[in-house]
């Protein structure tokens, strides 16, 4: 059946709309699209499921992961321990004027809660699984790099009396 036979006929007309609608409000993960979305918003929100998704395999593995939808760009900040201060972390965020993903890896500061980046390629994945992947061999490759830890100034003794 070509697509003006199928216009034409009846199935279009009688389909069960009520059931499309019903599956689509009961998933986990899905994008709004009404007539009036632009495509930057939808791709916004699908790069949002799609790093939720790289968040949730990360700490299957073991890692812990920390979120940050309301400021672009989008991006998921990952840890092997719980976000030391320069502790090596690993960063996927989405690029929208490339409409790609960028895993980048640096240093965490704990006090301003930033991540200084150290390096950043582009990630020619499209889903998520591949993105774990790549951000899962760069953790891994982190392990056993040296932190940047910087130490406390050292307390000044305080003088209790001479000493001889």
């Amino acid at each position: 059946m070509e697509f003006k036979e199928w216009l034409e006929s009846d199935q279009i007309i009688n389909a069960p709309l009520v059931a499309v609608i019903s599956e689509s409000t009961s998933a986990r993960y899905s994008v709004e699209v009404t007539y009036r979305s632009e495509i930057d918003e939808i791709l916004d929100a699908a790069a949002k499921i799609i790093l939720g998704y790289v968040s949730a395999a990360m700490k299957q593995n073991d890692f812990h992961t920390k979120h940050v939808y309301e400021e672009k760009p989008l991006r998921v900040v990952v840890a092997s321990r719980n976000f030391d201060d320069g502790e090596w972390v690993g960063l996927v965020s989405y690029n929208p004027e490339h409409r790609c993903f960028i895993i980048s890896k640096g240093f965490y500061n704990k006090d301003r809660k930033t991540v200084s980046i150290q390096g950043s390629k582009k990630c020619h994945e499209k889903n998520a699984a591949e993105i774990v992947k790549e951000l899962r061999n760069q953790m891994h490759d982190l392990k056993g790099k040296k932190d940047r830890h910087v130490e406390k100034l050292k307390a000044v003794p305080l003088k209790r009396g001479p000493k001889n």
